[in-house]
């Protein structure tokens, strides 16, 4: 990996050690229920001596999902903060009081403007600097407190959680560097600051705001004392730069060859499909997250995407719904494939559909084969001890699919069955929905539509909804010619057949086109429409941009369209 200088240049000022506190309160809790889910925020004075271990204060529960861990054993929050949140937000005035962060210290003075990364930090009896036992402890500053949704509902102010790191008002975490009792009344003193420009208000700004410095990206990247969550934001950074800077002179797209270890039907109208890669990857296979889908190439040289249930890169399974339009894909897989043969899969697995931790509640709505898309996403919040709830419309419980994957998420799932007149009422469900709920809709296109719809009607906001169409947009379409216009060279007439998308014709001419979900719900594949009428594909555009603009990977031109795109 080539190293980039973090010159002296580019860095500000020393921050002066700041003058020793004194620690006001020591706060634990255990686990309580908290809304939805389980949480240690609602944490209540300990007066007297405790000790602090390696894990932590005692008695002191942590919901390891989130919270807890050597790099999380204390959080400590500056008291000064609650007056500034109380003067803006008057109507929650009551909430901000000491302790209402979750905090184990607190204590005023410091703040994310004064305290650094790698700070040791000693807390014990006033003119004394001896640790351990009944002399107190040493602590270490790890990590900036990255807040999550459950800030939301302790202040009741929707997206109150990105507010505080937008801020720089969330705390900090320490781990224990030496162990010892501590009592309220102690002395709070910096013994020894290893990287004086790098405040947690400093970290911040990297982690949230200025995600384009490289060079500190990989001086953070190293940065021994840093935590292991605030970490891997930056080493992923850094992945993701060099995936760009690869995908800038990338070949064509690479396709690995994957058998069929079953084909099975899962009901009348779905066949459900494990794959297995015929060469492993090295040194193991990657996980999937959820929200996922695979792009197969067919012998006729048809491309789809389907969703994956479940599984990593190197096996997984799909459930494919026999489309009574299909023109290759879906009949091939139903009617032709088998057990024993082998496709093509893109190399890259991509994301259409992402979980919003914010939210405090999540509603699941799907229409028949569009359930694939969530299975995995609910089962990523059963296992973080999130709150969901699923409703699915089926024609018939025959059509109900991948059973016993949903019976592992009750009692969360309720099933309408229109064969006996029952009916989904997306009105009801997101009127009645629980404080700062999000959905995620994943069916045909006019289920999706009504959930838009109610969502507006019912003072939902945009960001609050997500969707996707079942298996991904259909590009195929009428055959039109294309003139690209880039900023060096034209292309004229290119030809996009009855299956091919638009994105992969213009990438196979030499130009680029960034992408990444490539089923029309990103919008990253956007590019510019100097002329022709263009049918319009996806959810990623809004009526007013689909005037100038059309998505690459799904949308399609009518007759001959003159595009503009990058090099």
């Amino acid at each position: 990996m080539t190293r980039i200088d973090f010159t002296s240049s580019s860095q500000p000022p020393l921050i002066p050690i700041p003058p020793p506190t004194t620690l006001q309160e020591i706060r634990t809790s255990k686990l309580r229920p908290f809304g939805p889910v389980l949480s240690a925020i609602d944490k209540q004075t300990r007066p007297g001596q405790l000790y602090v271990s390696t894990t932590g204060l005692e008695d002191d529960e942590h919901d390891l999902t989130f919270h807890g861990g050597i790099d999380k054993a204390i959080h400590q929050y500056c008291a000064d903060h609650y007056s500034y949140w109380a003067d803006r937000f008057p109507e929650a005035r009551a909430r901000f009081i000491p302790g209402g962060f979750g905090e184990n210290l607190v204590a005023d003075g410091w703040n994310e403007q004064t305290i650094c990364i790698g700070d040791r930090v000693r807390i014990g009896p006033q003119d004394s600097l001896r640790t351990g036992g009944r002399n107190g402890c040493v602590l270490e500053v790890s990590l900036p407190r990255q807040p999550c949704f459950k800030l939301n509902q302790r202040f009741g102010i929707k997206n109150f959680a990105p507010l505080t790191h937008q801020e720089a008002k969330t705390g900090w975490y320490y781990r224990v560097v030496e162990e010892g009792w501590i009592q309220e009344g102690m002395e709070i003193r910096v013994i020894h600051r290893s990287h004086p420009r790098w405040s947690i208000a400093r970290l911040h700004h990297y982690v949230h705001r200025d995600k384009t410095d490289l060079a500190v990206t990989q001086h953070l990247m190293a940065m021994e004392v840093l935590g292991g969550e605030c970490k891997d934001v930056f080493i992923d950074r850094w992945r993701a730069h060099q995936e760009k800077e690869a995908a800038a002179k990338r070949p064509p797209e690479t396709w690995r060859q994957f058998r069929v270890v079953s084909h099975t039907a899962e009901t009348p109208r779905i066949v459900r499909l494990e794959l297995e890669a015929v060469r492993r990857s090295a040194p193991s296979p990657s996980a999937i997250l959820p929200g996922s889908h695979a792009r197969l190439k067919f012998p006729s040289g048809l491309r789809r995407a389907y969703s994956i249930v479940h599984g990593d890169t190197d096996r997984f399974t799909l459930g494919v719904a026999l489309d009574e339009r299909s023109r290759g894909g879906s009949s091939y897989i139903h009617q032709t494939l088998k057990q024993g043969d082998t496709v093509l899969v893109a190399s890259v697995i991509r994301q259409g559909l992402a979980i919003d931790n914010m939210a405090s509640h999540h509603i699941f709505i799907a229409g028949g084969i569009g359930i694939t898309a969530l299975i995995a996403m609910m089962n990523r919040l059963k296992d973080t001890n999130q709150d969901y709830s699923l409703h699915y419309a089926v024609r018939s419980t025959t059509d109900v699919a991948f059973q016993p994957l949903l019976a592992d998420l009750q009692p969360h799932v309720t099933i309408y069955d229109k064969s006996q007149g029952q009916r989904l009422d997306i009105v009801k469900i997101l009127r009645n929905r629980i404080w700062n709920s999000h959905v995620y809709v994943c069916g045909p296109q006019r289920m999706i539509d009504a959930v838009i719809q109610t969502a507006a009607d019912v003072d939902m906001s945009s960001d609050e909804v997500h969707y996707e169409l079942f298996n991904g947009e259909d590009a195929g379409g009428d055959p039109f010619t294309v003139d690209v216009v880039g900023p060096s060279r034209k292309l004229e007439g290119l030809q996009v057949g009855a299956e091919q998308p638009l994105l992969e014709v213009v990438r196979d001419a030499g130009f680029e086109i960034g992408s990444s979900c490539e089923v029309g719900n990103c919008g990253t594949c956007r590019v510019s429409v100097r002329c022709g009428r263009v049918l319009h594909r996806g959810t990623a555009l809004m009526e007013s941009e689909q005037r100038s603009e059309m998505l690459a990977c799904v949308s399609r031109g009518i007759g001959h369209i003159v595009i503009e795109v990058g090099e």
